[in-house]
């Protein structure tokens, strides 16, 4: 299990959350949002509707499975400038 945390403030213009869902579910691992208690399933476009709150600046990533490296990877660059 690989975690990341991402500053989704960098770019200039947020990602399109179907972007981000769209990327995570090309990959094999499971992909969340961790919010400490919670968790947010990142490939679930219905919970991201529900559950993702961009009011932080950072968000925790973590990642689990065959690709999780390849998608950790992938993740960041989405939200680079």
């Amino acid at each position: 299990m690989r975690t990341k945390e991402v500053d989704i403030m960098l770019r200039c213009t947020p990602i399109p959350l179907a972007l981000l869902i769209n990327t995570a579910n090309s990959f094999d691992c499971e992909i969340y949002i961790d919010y400490g208690l919670t968790k947010v399933n990142v490939k679930d476009y219905a919970e991201m509707k529900k559950g993702l709150n961009t009011q932080n600046r950072n968000l925790q990533f973590s990642f689990d499975g065959i690709d999780e490296q390849a998608a950790e990877g992938r993740i960041g660059m989405l939200f680079q400038p």
